[in-house]
């Protein structure tokens, strides 16, 4: 057992940026879900437990939980949710990392997922929308989103091969990713699309 762990760790700290912020949003992942899975099984309720890990919307709540700004974008809720996100993180970080450094990767991903909480944040604090609405958020959206424009941003005509569209430009791909969320501000994910453009503003 020991043998294995001293293997992963050694795996770990030798991988490139990228990889180990994907392999610490999996291994969250499954920690997550086998402390949840063991709860249910004494019939306790996971929800109070994911409070302390996810953000809340309560600006009275936050204060006592201010960790939750950095630990929700480590967090998913299911399997279809992380392999997205893991795959956007891994296609786009491949190509940020041909124009900026592993540095400006991390620093990113974090900076991206703050401003996504911020967002989250003042729309659910501002708009008289969510006046009688509280919710809470979890995922790694909004640091992807942060990672996604600034890769557009500096390389817009870069192309990528999409399956049954082919050939397409990264400009074409956030703009109709931002659309789609400027679009759901209203859903009933609305939170976590405030949470996108926040990092896409990042």
């Amino acid at each position: 057992m020991a043998g294995i762990i001293d293997s992963l760790k050694y795996r770990f700290n030798n991988a490139p940026v990228l990889k180990q912020l994907i392999y610490i949003n999996v291994a969250v992942f499954v920690a997550v879900h086998l402390v949840s899975v063991i709860l249910l099984l004494f019939n306790i309720d996971t929800k109070t437990w994911l409070s302390y890990i996810e953000v809340p919307s309560d600006l009275n709540i936050l204060p006592y939980r201010l960790w939750t700004i950095l630990t929700y974008m480590f967090v998913h809720y299911d399997v279809w949710h992380i392999l997205f996100n893991m795959l956007w993180l891994y296609w786009f970080g491949e190509i940020f990392i041909q124009y900026f450094s592993q540095r400006h990767l991390t620093a990113l991903y974090f900076m991206g997922g703050i401003a996504g909480a911020i967002m989250y944040l003042l729309s659910y604090n501002i708009f008289p929308y969510f006046a009688d609405r509280q919710g809470m958020m979890c995922g790694a959206s909004a640091a992807i989103m942060a990672i996604v424009f600034a890769t557009t941003l500096r390389t817009p005509d870069y192309k990528i091969n999409l399956m049954f569209i082919g050939s397409i430009s990264l400009k074409y791909i956030a703009g109709v990713t931002i659309l789609i969320d400027l679009l759901s501000m209203t859903s009933p994910n609305a939170g976590g699309h405030f949470a996108h453009i926040g990092g896409a503003i990042m």
